[in-house]
């Protein structure tokens, strides 16, 4: 497997450092290195061989030669991640009482479950209406929802800032 790790990501980091998220950033980095292992660990249980694992300012980029896997094992492998974080997110907050790594892990698993192409949910969306009718219909459905999901998400963001009085972290 192929490991690589773009310079978007290490400015973005850098810049998460430079605005103050030195406090929650290993949170956030830990529960984003479970994600990523949840993938990983239900690709190789259900055989896929993973060919890269990239990091960029986008998140982690896993491919992994899934095309003569059935629908509900991809279906499995994408949604992996975000259990994971879910999991995990109960047990901080249940077992330990730790809730800024109980919170930062529904937080990472919770966006990814939003239907944008990008992110977990909208790739499970995709798959869920490829098995159902077809790849060319999913491409069309998810590409519609998507872009709802995004409108809504900006109007959501202007609404908090101006609640919030601005800022760049609401």
């Amino acid at each position: 497997m192929q490991w690589e790790i773009s310079p978007g990501f290490w400015l973005l980091l850098g810049l998460a450092l430079l605005a103050g998220a030195g406090e929650v950033l290993p949170l956030v980095l830990v529960a984003a290195v479970c994600h990523e292992l949840g993938h990983l660990a239900a690709l190789g249980l259900l055989g896929a061989k993973v060919e890269r694992f990239r990091l960029t300012a986008f998140g982690a980029d896993i491919q992994a030669d899934t095309r003569y896997m059935p629908y509900g094992r991809e279906l499995l492998c994408t949604l992996a991640g975000p259990a994971v974080n879910l999991c995990l997110a109960f047990l901080f907050a249940r077992v330990t009482g730790d809730y800024l790594l109980a919170g930062a892990n529904l937080l990472l698993g919770g966006f990814n479950l939003l239907p944008v192409p990008s992110l977990d949910g909208g790739q499970a969306l995709h798959i869920l209406v490829s098995w159902w009718l077809d790849p060319m219909a999913a491409d069309a459905v998810c590409r519609r929802v998507g872009l709802a999901c995004g409108a809504a998400l900006t109007v959501l963001a202007a609404v908090l800032t101006m609640a919030s009085g601005g800022g760049l972290f609401l």
